[in-house]
């Protein structure tokens, strides 16, 4: 049986010859492990005196013309990785949420701060500096935020691309440049200060869960586009402990977006793979009530049984 018609007929509730495997990404170190290292290592490219002080005076103007062009390069070397390893289905992913703001920091359109530092093995990667909206005016005056569409076409060249390389290999599970609606508000304002803004600022979260719906639903349609089959959306709604607000909450706040989402997605034929870390255990139902076909991750870390969930929730 072909690796895309294993997992495809799991999604299905259709028998297959053995359990299909999914690989949920390899970072910068795995995959120079298995395609090779190359010879001008990221963190040499990046943090040398001239990189630095051309991103320090230059990084928005640098983030488009140089360093997403080597973003592209390496995340399409996540996917040729996961692809050799023989896995049946991969995450594929394209991330153009940053700007480059100095040599140290980078922005994410959706609001949050992030360190851009070394990750101890040649490579550079990220790391949540915290929230860059803080008030009304930042929200009002945030200057980060993408044009949906320019994203859409963006995303449909790289997995259009993709697909053509490696989707006839395994099934790719495609997420586009487009973070889950409420893990971005999270990161956006704040741990701490998310309830005061679902609390105080009802307006303001209405817009911008808005809007992180139609940069979702977007760019969600520019994969099946490019042919992706599967669409699989990061969303971080729990701790290791259990769900980081009220289930009602969350259904009332980011329910209706997400089957909007589910069902253009599910109208062009297509199937829908929801991430969320943590313990999801009184959030499974929920996820369901919004029509996805799937659901990443189980994190056995945390406290979900997930021989129970299998009985609760398998077909």
């Amino acid at each position: 049986m072909h690796p895309i018609e294993r997992v495809l007929n799991t999604l299905q509730g259709k028998p297959t010859d053995r359990v299909p495997t999914f690989c949920a990404m390899v970072e910068d170190r795995t995959f120079n492990e298995v395609l090779g290292k190359p010879l001008l290592p990221q963190e040499r490219l990046m943090t040398n005196p001239a990189a630095r002080y051309l991103f320090d005076r230059w990084g928005p103007v640098l983030t488009k013309t140089a360093f997403r062009i080597e973003l592209d390069r390496a995340l399409e070397k996540r996917i040729r990785a996961q692809v050799e390893l023989g896995f049946d289905s991969v995450w594929a992913i394209l991330d153009e949420t940053f700007t480059v703001v100095d040599h140290a920091t980078m922005v994410r359109f959706s609001g949050s701060i992030f360190n851009l530092q070394p990750d101890g093995y040649g490579n550079m990667t990220y790391m949540y500096r915290g929230p860059g909206i803080k008030t009304r005016e930042d929200f009002e005056n945030w200057p980060y935020w993408p044009d949906a569409d320019d994203l859409a076409h963006s995303t449909y060249r790289f997995f259009r691309k993709m697909m053509s390389k490696y989707g006839h290999r395994a099934c790719l599970f495609g997420q586009g440049p487009a973070y889950g609606i409420h893990e971005s508000l999270l990161w956006a304002v704040g741990f701490e200060k998310m309830p005061v803004w679902i609390r105080r600022e009802k307006d303001l979260v209405k817009r911008y869960v808005d809007r992180c719906e139609e940069i979702c639903l977007k760019t969600n349609m520019a994969l099946l586009d490019a042919g992706v089959p599967v669409v699989i959306q990061t969303d971080d709604f729990a701790f290791k402990s259990g769900p980081l607000m009220n289930p009602r909450l969350i259904d009332e706040i980011f329910g209706p977006s997400y089957r909007r989402i589910i069902k253009a997605v599910h109208d062009r034929g297509a199937y829908y793979v929801l991430h969320s870390c943590g313990d999801n255990t009184l959030l499974f139902d929920t996820f369901i009530s919004w029509g996805v076909d799937g659901l990443h991750a189980y994190e056995n870390t945390s406290n979900v049984d997930i021989f129970r969930e299998k009985k609760l929730h398998g077909d």
